[in-house]
């Protein structure tokens, strides 16, 4: 696995640039936003809530920083480089608290479910779980 862990961190961040760059673009263009809105579903009412910004900044717009610049320490010139194995690790850690935050802001604040957030929720985790157990098990060799 450990071979194959830059590529998958790179399709990962990504994966999670398109998805959050797709976020960004409906959080100022809101009828291009694709979402079932039901009971507990409705990515409107999440990417237009008060939650959806941080400090004037949207969320949308931090996640498209985050995996812009993931992507570029997880190309394959960036895995050469040791020091930036902590920064991999330290950048996902503060991924993973904003997913924390975000996910208990939908449920408890907002009482909504956006998919397409929960697509970034989920790629951050993976990549999270990713960096972490390839790190252990470097470490341990």
């Amino acid at each position: 696995m450990i071979k194959r862990v830059p590529l998958l961190s790179l399709l990962l961040s990504v994966a999670g640039l398109l998805t959050s760059a797709y976020l960004t673009y409906t959080h100022f263009n809101a009828n291009a936003l694709l979402c079932s809105a039901d009971a507990v579903i409705d990515c409107e009412t999440v990417t237009s809530s008060e939650q959806s910004a941080l400090l004037g900044i949207p969320v949308a717009f931090l996640g498209l920083a985050f995996f812009a610049f993931l992507t570029v320490i997880c190309l394959p010139f960036a895995w050469r480089i040791d020091a930036l194995k902590w920064v991999r690790l330290g950048a996902v850690g503060v991924g993973v608290l904003m997913v924390v935050y975000l996910v208990a802001a939908e449920i408890l604040i907002i009482g909504k479910i956006c998919l397409w957030c929960t697509v970034v929720h989920v790629i951050t985790l993976a990549l999270a779980y990713l960096l972490v157990a390839a790190s252990l098990r470097t470490s341990s060799l």
